[in-house]
């Protein structure tokens, strides 16, 4: 169900952390942390932007990467920092070691569903058959997933649907999901709402009740991690109190998040202030700590 966002002023973020002890961040990539370009290879996150990520940890916020990148891709975006990443909508999820407490086999790339890769590998050669009298389609070939792009020319949307559809009418456990400018192909039940319910369950510290869940993200795919996010009961089950969820939408299209910034920039500015609030919460600490010391 669509909601009526309210503005999220980057300055006024911190005003919903200031009593928790925990806070976990879910960010998207394209249309959060990098610019929408016409050929997705060329995006880059801003190495400033990666920095601020960088602090963040450093900080204590645990900071997740959710995406329809795939893993080889999103890895590449990000580096030289690791994050846990949920890529192609979930169908790859990697964690890190950032945190120091995952296990060996925790460590290594999970595939949430068994994906049939002979159907897949015929998938895409029907789309690329198909797509071969279009100049202006771009056809990406993901791991577990396939993508058909009409960004240099959105009026061939429906053209683009038509094909997609038309393609996977053979293939009834594979379904079409609506992007920006892009219809893919992916596996039935896969989407960024299980996606974060996983990897929260992963690295969520369960003797915290003081805790704050946000996924800040841009695009139709987003929508079921606002609702995930924002439904508490389901977040993770066995605790006394539901950690507090927040959905914030980049732009100001019709969504089911509580919350919206206007774009890019005010993503970055958001991530800067919860910085500085980090900052300036763990100089009191460090300072309590110094005078409890003399006694």
């Amino acid at each position: 169900m669509e909601s009526h966002p309210i503005y999220m002023q980057p300055n006024l973020l911190v005003d919903y952390l200031k009593h928790q002890k925990n806070c976990y961040l879910f960010l998207d990539i394209d249309g959060t942390l990098s610019d929408f370009t016409l050929n997705p290879k060329d995006s880059i996150v801003p190495y400033s932007t990666l920095s601020i990520l960088r602090e963040l940890q450093k900080h204590g916020i645990v900071v997740a990467i959710v995406t329809g990148r795939s893993l080889v891709e999103a890895r590449k975006l990000l580096a030289p920092i690791e994050l846990p990443i949920a890529a192609t909508h979930g169908l790859e999820i990697a964690l890190d070691n950032s945190l120091g407490k995952f296990e060996d086999e925790d460590l290594n790339d999970v595939n949430t569903l068994f994906i049939d890769t002979l159907e897949l590998d015929k998938i895409k050669q029907d789309i690329l058959r198909s797509c071969a009298l279009y100049d202006d389609f771009f056809v990406e070939s993901k791991p577990y997933s396939v993508a058909l792009h009409f960004r240099k020319n959105p009026v061939l949307a429906d053209e683009a649907y038509r094909l997609m559809k038309e393609v996977l009418k053979p293939y009834p456990d594979w379904v079409l999901k609506p992007g920006k400018y892009v219809w893919e192909a992916v596996p039935k039940g896969v989407n960024k709402g299980t996606a974060i319910l996983y990897l929260l369950g992963k690295i969520m510290n369960k003797a915290s009740n003081d805790t704050c869940a946000i996924f800040i993200g841009d695009d139709i795919t987003d929508e079921a991690g606002f609702r995930a996010i924002q439904d508490s009961k389901k977040i993770v089950e066995g605790l006394e109190q539901p950690p507090k969820g927040l959905g914030i939408k980049v732009g100001r299209e019709s969504t089911c998040a509580h919350y919206y910034v206007n774009d890019i920039k005010e993503v970055t500015n958001l991530l800067r202030n919860l910085l500085s609030f980090c900052q300036t919460r763990d100089r009191s600490l460090s300072g309590v700590i110094k005078v409890n010391s003399h006694y």
